[in-house]
């Protein structure tokens, strides 16, 4: 399918040849390609003039005396300019006769493509549903962040996603995501800022790149306009053989249910894994062997711990959220506890600050895989933003006396583990479970037997996608 670059090089070769050209009559051989009533449609262009040539994500917008002709080119339309009548093909759908004596042909061998008129100051309803073009300004990693923050699905199927942005179509979101070195499956939610605006100045870059080099022909799109994309010459990741990084192979899948080229060493799909347990039950033990093991351990309370420190953005936004809990300008965090307890609107006041810097924290991290202590898990339904939980769970008795030993009293301890999610529930959410009711040394058997399988994922993650 033509893809912006194409779109708007078909447009300016248009502009050269045809601006202020009259429309003397229209034949049209394949009604189904005019959303509108064809006579209708014939007469109201008839004696109108291509005045201005506009484009709006993949739709080309031509500006006639009074109205706007709307076209998609879909998966083959494509123009033809002959002196005279010219020769009518099968694939002929739309002929427009200028007054100058020649002939603009539209031909689409699959009928995919769409005709329509519009007043010029109207809005074409289909636009309602477009995001905003690559080059805008409201194009932004402000913009991209709230947009993404909402996917769980993979970010090459949000590129493709015109809602979120107008005119990237399969081979340009492959482009652009090799040049910015992250995995076409990675999930949208989990990209860090840095990511977002390499994404953001990428799009641009290429697609002026490929404006420049009049498109990219692996499709052919234009034909008597005399156009000959060049941008295919200068592909690094689309239908490409070897990665002009590394030189290791690049490695097609499917995404969405398009082909999609990408190399992974250079676009590695970092594991992200999560370990949750009820109080007591163990997790921190298990974190701290995997430390011992050598890996790093992101951990959610400490972070929102110096998050709460005094100048911290989390101590800021709360200042001015929670005023009432500050006495001397400093934070009674006793107090906040108190309040967010018994309130659940509070709770998730503070939660909405809290959460997106932890989330913005945790997913600065270059580690692979990323292991993450979250209590919380399932409470704050964190699970999405992972690959891989795992459940320490821990026999009620067994940690009822945990929690004693801890100085809790017994009716202390109960109240904690009522005010969490039911273990039966977090089993059923959970990836793996470990159960840890014998020893240490029995715990840590389980992880590492765990850890085993852990590190061998990306193979069979990418065989099985």
């Amino acid at each position: 399918m033509p893809e912006l670059p194409e779109v708007q090089t078909v447009l300016d070769t248009l502009s050269l040849q045809i601006k202020d050209a009259k429309i003397k009559d229209i034949k049209i051989l394949f009604e189904k390609i005019i959303e509108d009533d064809p006579d209708l449609f014939k007469q109201k262009l008839t004696g109108q003039h291509f005045r201005a040539f506009k484009r709006r994500g993949k739709y080309l917008l031509f500006e006639m005396d009074d109205l706007t002709l709307v076209c998609h080119l879909r998966m083959e339309g494509k123009f033809f300019i002959f002196d005279g009548e010219g020769i009518t093909s099968k694939h002929d759908h739309v002929i427009f006769y200028l007054d100058d004596g020649r002939s603009l042909h539209y031909n689409d061998v699959r009928k995919f493509g769409r005709m329509y008129l519009t007043e010029k100051k109207q809005r074409y309803v289909k636009f309602r549903d477009l995001g905003p073009e690559p080059f805008w300004n409201s194009f932004n990693k402000q913009y991209c962040k709230n947009y993404l923050s909402r996917r769980q699905t993979p970010i090459k199927e949000v590129l493709l996603d015109q809602s979120f942005v107008a005119g990237i179509g399969n081979i340009y979101a492959d482009e652009i995501l090799f040049a910015s070195r992250i995995n076409p499956l990675e999930k949208a939610c989990r990209l860090n800022d840095d990511q977002i605006a390499k994404i953001i100045r990428n799009t641009r870059t290429i697609l002026n790149k490929a404006i420049a080099a009049g498109g990219t022909t692996i499709r052919s799109y234009t034909s008597s306009l005399g156009v000959t994309g060049l941008f295919q010459m200068s592909l690094q990741a689309h239908d490409q053989k070897k990665c002009p990084r590394c030189k290791k192979d690049i490695v097609k899948i499917r995404v969405g249910g398009r082909g999609t080229y990408y190399c992974p060493r250079c676009q590695k799909l970092k594991k992200k894994i999560a370990v949750s347990g009820s109080i007591g039950s163990g997790k921190s033990m298990v974190c701290a062997h995997l430390r011992e093991r050598g890996f790093d351990v992101f951990d959610c309370d400490e972070t929102n711990r110096r998050l709460l420190e005094p100048g911290e953005k989390g101590y800021l936004a709360i200042e001015k959220a929670f005023p009432m809990c500050f006495e001397d300008g400093k934070l009674d965090k006793k107090k906040l506890s108190s309040i967010v307890f018994e309130n659940e609107e509070e709770k998730k006041k503070l939660e909405g600050i809290m959460h997106p810097l932890i989330l913005e924290k945790m997913f600065e991290r270059k580690d692979d895989p990323l292991f993450a202590e979250v209590p919380l898990l399932f409470e704050a339904n964190w699970d999405i933003y992972f690959d891989e939980t795992l459940l320490v769970v821990t026999d009620e008795t067994l940690l009822l006396e945990r929690l004693v030993l801890r100085g809790l009293s017994k009716e202390e301890a109960i109240a904690r583990l009522k005010n969490q999610m039911s273990v039966a529930e977090k089993i059923k959410r959970a990836d793996k479970i470990i159960y840890n009711n014998g020893s240490l040394e029995d715990l840590y058997k389980l992880v590492d037997d765990w850890l085993e399988d852990i590190l061998c994922w990306e193979k069979t993650f990418t065989k099985l996608k």
